[in-house]
């Protein structure tokens, strides 16, 4: 591995002062060490900015941006603008990477000529408990089509564009979404259809933290539906250049919608459009040899009694 490429690790910052600590700790401990840290506070209220100052002052390879209250998007994209590594990766303010991971990520580019390198990774709760998300997925190389179609059916890894390695330049016209929530689903695609061939690492290096104030722990709000409008954006695309993919976007639509029905409070306008779309669609599931045993219960418990599957998610998430 030659030690004079820089990666560039983004981490936007907002409130995160209970788990900065943390996150900054297992960057700064990586085997490899030729990083960019590039921390950007947007608008934390909390002791975050003082953290990060004391961080920064004890490590040159920090460098901080500290902006008014903009959103994870306009963060990750005011991040790239600084950013001067031949490689760019993002790790989430509440959560953590393994020790090797960067190295072992880059040394997987170089021994497999690799544009792109993929990580799996694990959840880990505040009770302790552990989930891990490679299902025995082994290490393979994908060409950009298998790799749109394992991201889509979660095979190994996810549509996040954390646990991945990216050349800086694939950024060249590509920005994350300002203002929307699963923003990474209008980017991630774009960005793996730039490469020729992706690595993927069954390590589980990522670490997530689930906590009280995840974003995806808070209560509903609309903002949320950026993922149908997101998803159904990804989707076109994909089906453009790879038609023959069209069962996987398909499902991956269908999947989008039950993630929605099953935090929506039911009898609004959107949850009625979401079952809608269920019901006219339904054969994307029940004539689709991607569809999963329980994409097919799914649909069937959403479309029969919606309280119904929201209890059968809660019991069996």
């Amino acid at each position: 591995m030659k030690n004079n490429l820089k990666v560039s690790i983004i981490i936007p910052v907002y409130n995160s002062g209970k788990y900065l600590e943390t996150c900054l700790n297992s960057i700064l401990a990586q085997t490899y060490k030729n990083l960019e840290i590039i921390i950007i506070n947007d608008g934390s209220t909390d002791n975050s900015p003082e953290i990060i100052e004391n961080y920064e002052k004890d490590d040159s390879r920090i460098k901080v941006i500290t902006q008014k209250n903009q959103g994870l998007s306009a963060s990750r994209n005011n991040g790239l603008k600084k950013a001067t590594g031949d490689y760019v990766t993002f790790v989430d303010s509440d959560d953590e990477i393994e020790l090797t991971m960067i190295g072992d990520m880059l040394e997987k580019l170089k021994e497999t000529n690799s544009d792109i390198a993929v990580c799996s990774f694990k959840e880990k709760f505040s009770d302790g408990k552990i989930k891990n998300f490679n299902k025995n997925y082994p290490e393979k190389i994908l060409t950009k089509k298998e790799a749109l179609s394992s991201m889509l059916k979660e095979e190994g890894f996810m549509v996040s564009t954390t646990m991945k390695l990216f050349p800086k330049s694939y950024f060249k016209n590509v920005e994350f979404p300002i203002g929307k929530l699963h923003e990474d689903v209008g980017t991630t695609y774009k960005l793996i259809m730039k490469a020729e061939k992706i690595v993927f690492l069954p390590n589980e290096y990522y670490i997530y933290n689930h906590h009280e104030d995840s974003i995806i722990s808070k209560k509903f709000d609309n903002r949320k539906l950026d993922l149908i409008t997101l998803t159904d954006g990804m989707c076109d695309e994909i089906e453009k250049t790879y038609p023959d993919l069209k069962n996987v976007t398909n499902e991956r639509r269908m999947r989008a919608r039950f993630s929605i029905l099953r935090q929506i409070p039911l009898g609004n306008k959107e949850s009625k459009k979401i079952i809608n779309y269920l019901k006219n669609n339904k054969e994307y599931i029940t004539k689709n040899p991607e569809a999963s045993k329980i994409d097919k219960i799914a649909l069937k418990l959403a479309l029969i009694n919606p309280n119904l599957f929201k209890l059968a998610y809660k019991l069996f998430k």
